[in-house]
């Protein structure tokens, strides 16, 4: 099966606070940069020269032939060996795709298909279908819009980060978030049951002030966030309840999901957001409450297969983590 390289997203989580600290890169300048791609007369960089005298582009650092995805202290989101249970918060890129999936419906390095429910009077500055999917900028989910080069969008972002995982919305305003030191790995991995946000756990904001995951989401996938049928005009981003499936309403107080204390398996199969303080009455519903923006070994970057969520299971995960009634 084809190989499937899915967008460099470097992340899957956001947070409540309007002034968030953000981790910057540390360590020897030359790791990450070379003056003029030259030393003993050798090409220094891999495909180069590369803008902002990079020494590799944005998969040529966050890949690796190995299995663990922060072997090198940074995140991977590509490997020869990851899957569901070892992968970081946004997922990973597999090498091959889940039964069901195809070159429609993954974020795919160079695909020039229209996203699923794009509207392009929501988001025109997308210009993937011209030039292929990207990590970052016009054509990517990193980055600002307003350029169409990776390295020239998300400029700065490593040393002095101003938003979660560098990440904006339409208009450029930053993505407010708090991440796991970890990127969520031990969580992912069953090594640690502990929820603690900001350090095991990513916190996500939703439904309050601040730019959240979902309106990053609905950059490109904008129908799927509008209140109605599809009509004229229509451009209000929130989902309506039984016409598409709703992004940070709030989760209602007679589910168990509304009720219990968040442990590390909700956060692995259905994080949610929190409006304000973290609290059951804060808790809200996201777009990667089902999906890793990265991708999974499901169809749909889904994060967990669709085809096991039978009512009466039994099960206590994907649809039916929230929609206990059903189980």
């Amino acid at each position: 099966m084809k190989k499937a390289l899915m967008i460099c997203m470097g992340i899957a989580a956001l947070v409540v606070f309007s002034s968030p600290a953000f981790s910057a890169v540390s360590g020897v300048c030359s790791e990450c940069h070379t003056m003029h791609n030259s030393q003993g007369n050798a090409v220094m960089a891999t495909g180069g020269p590369h803008p902002t005298l990079l020494m590799n582009n944005c998969l040529g650092c966050h890949t690796t032939t190995g299995t663990d995805p922060l072997a090198a202290g940074y995140p991977y989101v590509s490997g020869s060996g990851f899957d569901d249970d070892g992968c970081l918060a946004g997922g990973f890129f597999p090498d091959t795709m889940g039964t069901g999936n195809n070159d429609d419906d993954h974020h795919g390095i160079g695909n020039n298909n229209a996203p699923a429910g794009y509207d392009a009077t929501e988001y025109a500055a997308y210009s993937g279908v011209a030039n292929g999917l990207a990590c970052a900028g016009s054509n990517g989910c990193h980055g600002v819009s307003t350029a169409l080069d990776d390295m020239e969008s998300i400029a700065g972002g490593h040393h002095n980060p101003t938003a979660y995982r560098i990440l904006y919305d339409a208009a450029n305003a930053a993505v407010t978030g708090d991440g796991a030191d970890d990127y969520e790995k031990e969580i992912i991995d069953g090594t640690t049951t502990t929820v603690t946000y900001g350090t095991t756990a990513n916190l996500y904001n939703a439904g309050g002030t601040g730019v959240t995951i979902n309106a990053l989401c609905a950059k490109c996938h904008g129908d799927f966030h509008k209140t109605s049928t599809e009509g004229a005009g229509e451009t209000t981003n929130t989902g309506g309840a039984w016409i598409r499936h709703p992004t940070e309403n709030s989760i209602p107080t007679d589910w168990t999901i509304y009720a219990a204390a968040i442990d590390a398996d909700d956060v692995k199969h259905n994080p949610v957001g929190y409006e304000g303080a973290v609290s059951n009455a804060n808790k809200r519903v996201m777009c990667i409450s089902c999906h890793r923006a990265h991708g999974t070994a499901n169809a749909d970057l889904l994060r967990w297969a669709y085809s096991t969520q039978d009512a009466g299971s039994g099960l206590e995960y994907g649809c039916l983590g929230c929609h206990n009634k059903q189980r």
